[in-house]
Parts: structure tokens; sequence; C-alpha cells
């Protein structure tokens, strides 16, 4: 019986860090829905670490470099402030990408979302975020 249990048990674990992972396409399709799709020059970036955390608070003032897409008509020259959370996950441990710490004086895409609330722009398609967008197929023999 105990056997049993210690087998059971593996295997909820087991399944439940893989089920965590998020598809490739799901990052694609959060890309592709994202309200402001801008390439940005990363100008500042401010960083808040608690005491025994994983998490780290970031402020980011950037510069759009180009629009793609905008919902709230952003043009180029325009500074804006960038807010997120990044979680460092522990070794081995599956789960969606964490969103990286942008650094400064470097460009990159950028899918965002306004936030009314926080008078700044958040990441809208995760750990994909900051990365251009995700262009490749996906085959039959995957689905």
């Amino acid at each position: 019986m105990k056997k049993f249990i210690l087998i059971i048990s593996i295997f909820i674990i087991g399944t439940a860090t893989l089920l965590a992972e998020i598809a490739p396409e799901e990052y694609l399709r959060m890309q592709q829905q994202a309200p402001e799709h801008i390439i940005i020059n990363v100008l500042k970036v401010s960083t808040r670490r608690f005491l025994f955390s994983r998490t780290i608070n970031l402020t980011v003032q950037a510069e759009v470099e180009s629009v793609v897409t905008s919902a709230t008509n952003l043009s180029p020259g325009d500074r804006i402030t960038i807010t997120y959370t990044h979680y460092k996950p522990k070794k081995g441990v599956a789960g969606p990408r964490p969103i990286p710490i942008l650094k400064k004086g470097t460009t990159t895409d950028a899918f965002l979302a306004f936030d009314q609330q926080e008078t700044s722009y958040l990441p809208a398609a995760r750990g994909a975020s900051f990365e251009p967008l995700l262009t490749w197929k996906i085959t039959e023999e995957f689905l």
C-alpha cells in the first residue's frame, strides 16, 4: 500500500510540473492580441527586491523607437513607463517563462497593455513580451 501511494504521489507531482508549461502557440497568441506592439529603447531600469523572495519588481523608463500597433496612439519619441514583476524559478522546475529583466541601453520589441490604475504599461505576453514576434508555423504533426 505504501509503495502504491508513493508511486501515485510521484506521478501527480511529475505530471503537475509538466502541465505548468505554456505552449509556444499560446505565447504567439498573446503577442498577436497585445494592444501595443512597439520597439523600445530602454533608458533606465529600477529594481526592488525583497529579502528571501524569488521576485524582483521592475520599473522601466523607455523611449518608443517605432510603432507596429498601438491602442493608446503611441508614436516614435514618446517616453513610457513599464512596470512588472520578474520571478526567478528554482532550477529544474518547469513552468511559464519568466518575464526577462530588461537592461539599460538595449532596444527590443515590446508587447504591452496600458494599465490605467498604475498609469504605466504592463507586459501583455508574459515571458514573450520582450521578444520579436514569434513567427514559426505549427505543423500538423504537433497538433
